[in-house]
């Protein structure tokens, strides 16, 4: 029989939904309204992220439209006069000016100044081929005296280029004019050996020779590789490294004023510029001359790197914009100014293209003029409003193909969209200044909403714990209460009624003789004492429910203590057919209530009494104690019915009897009792299942050596008896 089961009615679960539901429809609410407030305040945030972005568009339009007229007006007056190179140089030099570059346009948006710089990047055509024949014996020579000159080897470099300048002479006669033209490999030579006559100090004969590299190169109209026209530069910067310093001015000057654009790199025509200016001395007087011309050459090549990426990247576009602006410009015929946004190089820039003056067209040939100007720079005094102090938002610039000119936050708060607007081709977002914070609010809000659910939550299960577990424990004391007299009413009726039958038997005098009597009377006695064991056990149950079963601990010989209990307990296991077999040494004390001890002992010896094997007449019981690991360990093992699987824990409830108890009677309550006695003193009780029949219950109680008792248990000739067996 299992243990008593909780049985609710209508009316217990009609409370507990009374509690529920009212607890459920509050953490609704309360749900609801912090969803409301939360979406609130997030409109809220994007209406001032709105207006953030919004007012970051007026700034940065009117700043645009009231810097570009008057840097382009300052230019203006400085172009005609100035030129394309020096007008940017003067207005940086005058202030901090954005401006980086200017380009004169014709009507086509072709360039007129700057040209674009030279593709140096061949086909694969004849002239990557290997060569053969005699240019493969020209090639070869070249190769020869190039590594001849790195190992230092110059007089045989030397002779080696003679004898191939002599050949070039011999199969190239002077035309009619007496002026021989000289190829690309005879070029090349005559500036290798001109460069081996430097190092060995032959400065006329190197002259001589870098002249007819120049003569040939510079201003002759044949269209040399674009290998050669870079050496008539060198050789050209080589002769100027020989003349006075005007001459190396010149040709700086001539450098800086895009006189040599189409013979060499920019990269090429800037170091050569930079060599030049650097053989002209600090207290020189043309160092103040040398170091303007050395800036227009650096001005020179950067419009020349950007006129290459205006023909890549911005000429299509310009040509849209000027068709978009024709379309909508006033019926008077003139021509809006046109910019873009891009980003070159790692830099966002704004070009502004405008139509040329009057005396642009004339004096610069050119129909309109584009001028180039760092955006980040020309928007540094709006953006720094934007970007810090004690706004609650930043500003993120990006240009039209999505490339930051100012970077967003790299935390952004989950959820949060950034308001976008456009403005002068940049696209601008809004962002939370202290991201932080802006998380830290959006995370207290989501805690706060989910202690709200937690706390309705815990609330709502232990209200409704709380209510389960007192009806709950109402419903199991019932239950208690009836299978206590249902039980107690079985176990009663018995006993009582062998008492009412002998004693009215002896009371009318109807023994036959004396050992009749004695026999009715020993029935009588073990009936009671029967009764009032069951009366024991029903009072300690009832107190141990109530909570007020207590013991009197004392500190004893566990052994002296089931001795005794052996010799008072031995008759009554015989009258049942069961033989005790104990072992039990002395000197293990624990401490204990000893009355206690010894009515869970006397349960234990019962029940295996009890449950002992069906078709045997008798059978042995075995009472052990040891000391184990610090615990006294008292095992009682018999060969009985043992215990059905999964109900080796149940049997210690109250009121459980096992599936294979049978006709067997009891209450279910003295193995409760011993479990309820073990765990009061800090010990334990378990069963176990022997694999030849029958059961071990094992109770462990901690130890307590006495004072002045050895560590060690007593020898066993003092303490320990020989199992004794009794025979019925």
């Amino acid at each position: 029989m299992k243990g008593p089961r909780s049985r609710f009615s209508r009316r217990h679960l009609l409370a507990l939904c009374t509690f529920l539901v009212p607890l459920a429809v509050l953490a609704y609410l309360g749900q609801s309204e912090l969803q409301r407030r939360g979406t609130q305040v997030e409109a809220a945030v994007e209406r001032e992220a709105l207006q953030f972005v919004q007012s970051a568009v007026r700034a940065i339009d009117q700043h645009l439209d009231r810097e570009l007229p008057r840097l382009a007006d300052a230019a203006q007056a400085l172009l005609v006069s100035r030129g394309p190179v020096r007008t940017p140089l003067a207005l940086r030099a005058a202030g901090d000016s954005p401006l980086l570059d200017i380009v004169l346009l014709d009507q086509q948006n072709a360039l007129v100044w700057p040209s674009p710089p030279p593709a140096t990047a061949s086909l694969p055509l004849s002239g990557d081929q290997q060569p053969r024949g005699e240019d493969n014996t020209i090639a070869t020579a070249l190769r020869s005296a190039d590594l001849l000159i790195t190992r230092g080897d110059l007089e045989t470099a030397q002779t080696v280029l003679r004898d191939l300048i002599a050949k070039f002479e011999e199969a190239n006669l002077p035309g009619r004019g007496g002026r021989r033209d000289l190829d690309e490999a005879e070029v090349t030579a005559r500036f290798r050996i001109a460069t081996v006559l430097r190092k060995l100090g032959d400065h006329d004969s190197a002259r001589r020779e870098f002249e007819r590299v120049r003569s040939a190169v510079i201003g002759n109209n044949r269209r040399y590789d674009y290998d050669t026209r870079a050496l008539g530069i060198l050789a050209e910067s080589a002769i100027a490294m020989m003349e006075p310093p005007e001459e190396r001015i010149a040709l700086l000057r001539t450098i800086a004023e895009s006189g040599r654009d189409s013979y060499a790199a920019d990269g090429l025509l800037t170091a050569v510029a930079q060599r030049l200016a650097e053989t002209i001395a600090f207290d020189d007087p043309f160092f103040d001359e040398t170091q303007a011309l050395l800036r227009e050459a650096y001005q020179r090549a950067q419009s020349r790197v950007f006129a290459g990426d205006y023909e890549l990247l911005l000429k299509e576009s310009l040509r849209r914009r000027l068709r978009q602006g024709s379309l909508g410009a006033a019926g008077d015929g003139e021509e809006p100014p046109v910019s873009l946004v891009s980003t070159l190089d790692s830099t966002t820039i704004l070009f502004w293209v405008r139509p040329a003056t009057a005396d642009e067209r004339e004096q610069l040939r050119c129909a309109r003029v584009g001028m180039r100007f760092d955006l980040e720079q020309m928007l540094a005094p709006i953006l720094h409003t934007f970007l810090g102090g004690d706004s609650t938002f930043v500003l993120s610039v990006h240009d039209s193909e999505g490339v930051p000119l100012v970077p967003a936050p790299v935390e952004v708060p989950e959820g949060f969209t950034p308001p976008v607007l456009e403005v002068r081709g940049l696209s601008l977002r809004a962002f939370p200044s202290n991201t932080e914070r802006r998380m830290a609010e959006t995370a207290a809000e989501a805690r706060t909403r989910t202690y709200l659910l937690l706390a309705l939550f815990v609330t709502a299960l232990g209200g409704a714990l709380w209510l389960w577990r007192s009806v709950s424990r109402e419903a199991e004391l019932a239950n208690l209460k009836v299978d206590l007299v249902s039980r107690v009413s079985h176990e009663l009726k018995t006993p009582l009624a062998l008492i009412r039958m002998y004693g009215e038997t002896l009371g009318m005098g109807r023994a036959r003789d004396s050992d009749q009597a004695m026999h009715f009377g020993g029935i009588i006695a073990r009936e009671s004492e029967r009764l009032t064991a069951l009366i024991q056990r029903i009072l300690d149950f009832s107190r141990q429910q109530a909570g007020t079963l207590s013991y009197e601990a004392e500190e004893i010989d566990l052994g002296e203590l089931l001795r005794a209990v052996t010799e008072a307990y031995s008759p009554h296991l015989e009258a049942r057919g069961a033989t005790l077999i104990d072992d039990l040494p002395l000197g293990i004390h624990v401490t204990v209530d000893a009355n206690a001890c010894e009515s869970a002992i006397v349960n234990l010896l019962e029940n295996a009494a009890k449950y002992g094997p069906e078709d045997a007449a008798d059978h042995e019981i075995e009472l052990v104690l040891r000391r184990r690991d610090g615990m006294a360990v008292v095992e009682v093992r018999d060969r009985g019915r043992g215990i059905p699987p999964g109900e080796e824990d149940h049997i210690f409830d109250g009121f459980y009897r096992a599936t294979n108890s049978g006709e067997v009677r009891g209450a279910g309550l003295g193995l409760s009792l011993v479990r309820h006695f073990a765990t009061a003193h800090g010990g334990t009780i378990d069963a176990q299942r022997r694999a030849d029949g029958g059961s071990v219950f094992r109770l462990q109680l901690p130890l307590s050596a006495p004072a002045g008792a050895p560590t060690e248990p007593v020898a066993a000739a003092t303490v320990a008896r020989s199992p004794s067996r009794r025979q019925p």
